[in-house]
């Protein structure tokens, strides 16, 4: 395995690339090139996917090599329903020795702030394995949703009535979110649509 102070920055760069759409799902990954591209050598781009497809973010196939993971409508549908399960378990709220929600990432793009928001919801709960699954999840529907405002306008001041519902600790926010779920599950051949 590469050394971490050269794995570490390849994994994040290559991981942000994916997860920001950079290339289309289905797409070869072709390690050379974007050692290339890197300035780095082989080695850490190659430690770097097969991390990525442990994280189901690319496919590998033997013998097709590394590609960029597809998301299938039905993919799409499981993954949202998968994650409004597992977050309508993180309530209520109010558990004892919990930090406060509050948004972090009001600053950064739409796809990364939903996830910031799963993500403290799912904290709350005080289980690792739910955090780590909605952490997962998003990670995974994250280049779908760098794509929902175009299919809901309303998608930006949707997100910040969740986020304010999560600040409050309002209870509101779990049939807000169940909603959320719920429209891009129905839009999912919409989204997908977009990715291809």
């Amino acid at each position: 395995m590469s050394p971490a102070h050269v794995l570490e920055p390849t994994f994040q760069r290559l991981k942000r690339m994916l997860l920001e759409g950079a290339w289309p799902p289905g797409e070869k990954l072709e390690a050379l090139r974007i050692a290339d591209e890197f300035s780095v050598s082989m080695t850490p781009v190659r430690d770097s996917l097969n991390l990525l497809a442990g994280a189901r973010l690319v496919d590998l196939k033997p013998g097709e090599g590394y590609r960029v993971a597809q998301i299938s409508e039905q993919g799409l549908r499981d993954m949202l329903d998968l994650n409004a399960a597992i977050l309508d378990q993180c309530f209520p709220f109010k558990a004892p020795g919990k930090p406060p929600l509050k948004s972090r990432l009001v600053d950064r793009n739409y796809a990364d702030r939903v996830c910031a928001l799963f993500d403290m919801v799912a904290a709350r709960a005080g289980n690792a394995i739910l955090s780590e699954t909605v952490r997962s999840l998003s990670e995974r529907m994250h280049v779908v949703r760098n794509h929902e405002s175009r299919i809901f306008p309303d998608a930006l001041q949707e997100l910040k009535d969740l986020e304010r519902l999560a600040a409050a600790e309002d209870l509101g926010i779990r049939s807000r979110i169940r909603a959320y779920h719920e429209q891009r599950r129905d839009a999912a051949s919409a989204l997908i649509q977009l990715l291809y």
